[in-house]
C-alpha cells in the first residue's frame, strides 16, 4: 500500500467516524429517567431506531435525523396511523404520546 493509499483511507475513517460521533453528541440520554426507543423512517426508506429520554423534546427528535442525515432540511414528521403530522416541536415525547413508536420521515 502506498502512503497515499494509507492516507485516504484514514481520511474515510475519520470522517466515519465525525460523523458518528455527531450523531450520538446531539442526543444526550440520562440513564436515570425513563427512556424510550423510537424507529426513525427516513424518506430513503432506509431506518434507524434510536434511544431518547421521554423528556426529550420532538425538535431533539428533528435535530438527531439533521445530525443523522444532513442536508434534508425541509421534511415532517409524522407518527401513529393513519400518520399525523408533529408539528408541536416544543412538546416532549411522551406530551406527543409518540413514546416507542415509529417517526416517519416525510419529504
Amino acid at each position: 500500500m502506498e502512503p497515499s493509499d494509507n492516507n485516504t483511507s484514514n481520511a474515510a475513517a475519520a470522517a466515519a467516524a465525525s460523523s458518528s460521533a455527531t450523531a450520538s453528541r446531539t442526543i444526550t440520554v440520562d440513564d436515570s429517567l425513563p427512556s424510550t426507543s423510537l424507529q426513525i423512517r427516513f424518506a430513503d426508506g432506509s431506518r434507524l431506531v434510536a434511544r431518547f429520554n421521554t423528556s426529550h423534546r420532538i425538535s431533539d427528535v428533528r435535530a438527531f435525523i439533521d445530525a443523522t442525515r444532513p442536508g434534508a432540511s425541509d421534511y415532517t414528521l409524522q407518527a401513529g396511523f393513519p400518520p399525523k403530522p408533529l408539528e408541536d416541536t416544543a412538546k416532549t415525547i411522551e406530551e406527543a404520546g409518540v413514546a416507542n413508536s415509529v417517526i416517519i420521515q416525510s419529504v
